[in-house]
């Protein structure tokens, strides 16, 4: 008779924990609950999510009161604890920011599990117009006349207007809507990283050197197009030491390994779906198994994931 050898204990340090992407930027209901309750079921040690969380741009109090609280409703079925990171329609102008702060607190923070360092940025520090989120589309796109109209004009534009130019492309143009958004996210991002963030970060890394990993987020991939200087600063503050990005925004799933380091720009988790790519475009969370050799990364769309009962996958 063959006796199976017992399998090895893991590490007592080891753990794994979820990483959700977009809920919002036209969310699609449903899907960020899903990823809720899938969450639920795999039991990390704790959920992050890289902004998005509510459609924002808006400074009436009581339209902010109710988009933060049907997404705190959904949030609230979370069974892991819950990190989150500002994003652009989190934090879209003052008020927005003024509003995050009464409710969660700082807007860019570190801390500590077991012996690996999360460090979370605020890429709207301080916030953009709207409209600067069309800038990254170079002059060499082919739009049609009155897409370019809208482009050349996006600045004297009142922010809801412009909202709602934008939706009524999405409505009579759609093709020339995911042209313009594709060049908007693949391009340099208008990320805002303030000097004061960029110094405390580079003194968080400073001060826990003794860690064995570090994780960043960030809501917008600064890393994209031309960069940021004031990623730079902190990513040559880790002179030579594990770490690896997660950002949102982009709506579609892009890895970049720049100086040995992995980049990970993640699809959504309800947002807008923009086809770059066949391989980009999903409905996913992020597993993160972080072992003795360093993270292992497993993305799980979330039509993949099928409780004890069988039967559809939609059934969670």
């Amino acid at each position: 008779m063959t006796i199976a050898k017992s399998p090895e204990r893991v590490r007592n340090d080891d753990f794994n924990f979820v990483v959700l992407s977009d809920r919002t930027g036209l969310a699609r209901p449903g899907v960020f609950e899903r990823a809720v309750a899938i969450t639920n079921l795999m039991r990390p040690a704790f959920a992050i999510q890289v902004g998005d969380q509510i459609e924002g741009y808006t400074s009436e109090p009581a339209v902010l009161e109710q988009m933060w609280k049907e997404f705190d409703d959904i949030v609230s079925e979370l069974e892991v604890p819950y990190y989150r990171v500002p994003g652009n329609h989190d934090v879209g102008n003052l008020v927005m920011r003024d509003e995050w702060l009464r409710r969660h607190g700082a807007l860019h923070y570190h801390f500590r599990y077991e012996d690996v360092l999360f460090l979370v940025l605020d890429t709207q520090d301080p916030p953009q117009q709207l409209s600067e989120m069309l800038r990254p589309v170079g002059p060499g796109l082919d739009l049609p006349p009155h897409v370019a109209e809208l482009l050349d004009r996006a600045d004297e534009t009142p922010e809801q207007e412009l909202i709602a130019e934008l939706m009524g492309l999405l409505d009579s143009d759609p093709a020339s809507f995911q042209t313009l958004l594709s060049a908007i996210k693949n391009g340099t991002q208008p990320a805002r990283l303030s000097e004061e963030q960029v110094s405390a970060a580079e003194a968080v890394i400073a001060e826990h050197d003794d860690v064995r990993w570090t994780f960043v987020f960030m809501h917008m991939p600064a890393w994209q197009g031309d960069g940021h200087p004031g990623l730079d600063r902190i990513r040559r503050a880790f002179r030579g030491r594990p770490y690896t990005a997660f950002a949102g925004h982009c709506h579609n799933y892009q890895h970049s390994l720049i100086d040995g380091h992995d980049h990970i720009r993640l699809a959504t988790t309800g947002g807008a779906r923009i086809m770059d790519t066949p391989y980009g475009d999903f409905d996913h969370i992020t597993w993160v198994s972080m072992t003795a050799t360093g993270p292992r990364i497993a993305n799980i769309t979330l039509d993949g994931v099928i409780g004890v009962e069988g039967g559809p996958s939609r059934a969670l």
